[in-house]
């Protein structure tokens, strides 16, 4: 199951269908859903779930997850999404709606990770993954949320120890720069961006990078607490 309904999430749901998986995206209306599916290939449509409407209460989140994992026969991965807004901007905007979104997107995070987290309990197995853009790409104009990200690693931590008797695994995965539009054009603009490194290594597309999720989808269920950094622009530890 997917949370969001963004850009990154899409490619994230077509790397999933890629691989045969069934996979479940709320949707914050219908229009967006039919969109979608408009857009997928005649035979990734049967395995595409959506799920619409907001939630605002954990029991609200509760039933649309079990709602998907009984269109899907079951919920082995949760993936929740994020539309990677730019922390700086909102709060050079005003004080209070920085808050306000922040705390909302943390709440919506608590709220459908427990949600999947009980599901996955029952059966003893099951991922929660939380993808994150490196605060490192601030300064390349990349949309920077380290409030939310630290906010999001302390719960991926707090969460993992709490499940861990229950072999859910829960781990974060940081993105490093990538193109939102995977089009040669939109990239050519770009270009200038990234030349603080002398190689000047290719700009991949965010189908690409979601790529790297597979790492976590075939081996992630040995770990757990962990923050996965994959692609270019990440500083090495």
């Amino acid at each position: 199951m997917l949370y969001d309904d963004s850009q990154p999430c899409f490619g994230i749901a077509n790397y999933l269908l890629d691989r045969g998986m069934t996979v479940s995206i709320r949707f914050t209306t219908a229009d967006q859903s039919e969109q979608y599916s408009d857009s997928l290939p005649a035979h990734w449509r049967e395995r595409c779930v959506p799920i619409i409407g907001e939630a605002e209460t954990l029991e609200q989140a509760e039933l649309q997850v079990a709602s998907a994992a009984a269109a899907m026969d079951g919920l082995d991965v949760y993936i929740h999404g994020s539309e990677w807004a730019d922390e700086s901007e909102l709060l050079d905007n005003d004080l209070v709606p920085f808050a306000q979104h922040l705390n909302q997107r943390l709440h919506e995070l608590f709220m459908f990770s427990r949600a999947s987290a009980s599901v996955m309990a029952r059966k003893r197995q099951g991922q929660i993954i939380v993808p994150m853009l490196s605060d490192a790409l601030h300064y390349a104009g990349f949309p920077s949320s380290p409030v939310y990200n630290q906010g999001a690693l302390s719960f991926v931590k707090s969460l993992a120890k709490e499940l861990a008797p229950f072999r859910v695994a829960v781990n974060a995965f940081t993105f490093g720069y990538c193109q939102l539009q995977s089009t040669a054009a939109s990239s050519r603009p770009s270009r200038g961006r990234f030349d603080i490194y002398a190689l000047k290594p290719p700009i991949p597309d965010v189908e690409e990078m979601t790529k790297g999720l597979g790492m976590l989808l075939d081996y992630g269920s040995g770990m757990s607490g962990q923050n996965i950094n994959w692609g270019y622009g990440l500083p090495s530890v």
